[in-house]
């Protein structure tokens, strides 16, 4: 029994875990999609941001004013003011989805940086800017996991800061969590054989005493 115990720990340990799809469910995720030559644009409530909607306040598309964390486009969510955006993607109700993001600050105004992400239940995350430079943002990325509920999901971020230098947003992606079998290190797999062996051993000789 004890033999066959180690066996099914032994498939335990050659389980599924969670990976990450390559596939960005959001539309221009990275916010590149612009040709604009300016070293940025606000982009009032309603205004264009392809894949996005400006819910409230405005935003600033940053083109060259900073350096981006992906590509050579972010966003500085605070416009003239506190700014939100949105976008809405294609979900399966019941799959598990992985949020993730780079986040910095502008460099001026107040160093603390204050980022609400609309997403059940609310995230909220904080970005000292102390010491960053535009040259230097600092780009952290964040990121967390959620469950669909239904064929569609609508995400916002939003700045808490009521000024014209807010969080600092950029390689925005969604992916789906999918299960894929973890393969042992092949010296962990020589322990796990080496355990088996001895195991056998163990079993065998202890039906022959009872012979």
């Amino acid at each position: 029994m004890k033999f066959k115990s180690l066996i099914a720990a032994s498939a335990i340990a050659l389980s599924s875990f969670g990976a990450y799809a390559s596939t960005n469910l959001l539309t221009n995720g990275s916010f590149e999609q612009s040709g604009s030559s300016a070293s940025f644009d606000t982009i009032l409530a309603g205004g264009s941001l392809p894949g996005w909607s400006v819910l409230f306040g405005s935003v600033d598309l940053i083109n060259s004013y900073w350096t981006a964390s992906n590509g050579t486009k972010s966003l500085d969510l605070s416009g003239s003011g506190m700014g939100s955006i949105m976008q809405t993607f294609a979900t399966i109700a019941g799959q598990k989805y992985h949020v993730s993001f780079d986040l910095a600050g502008n460099p001026d105004g107040d160093a603390l940086k204050t980022l609400l992400v609309g997403l059940s239940p609310t995230q909220i995350y904080q970005f000292d800017a102390t010491g960053k430079t535009k040259a230097d943002m600092g780009w952290v990325t964040k990121g967390f996991d959620f469950i669909g509920t239904g064929a569609s999901t609508s995400m916002t971020f939003t700045s808490f800061n009521n000024s014209a230098y807010g969080p600092a947003l950029d390689n925005v992606s969604v992916t789906a969590v999918t299960a894929v079998t973890a393969v042992p290190e092949p010296e962990s797999f020589a322990m796990m054989l080496a355990g088996l062996g001895l195991m056998g051993s163990i079993a065998q000789r202890r039906k022959q005493k009872s012979a």
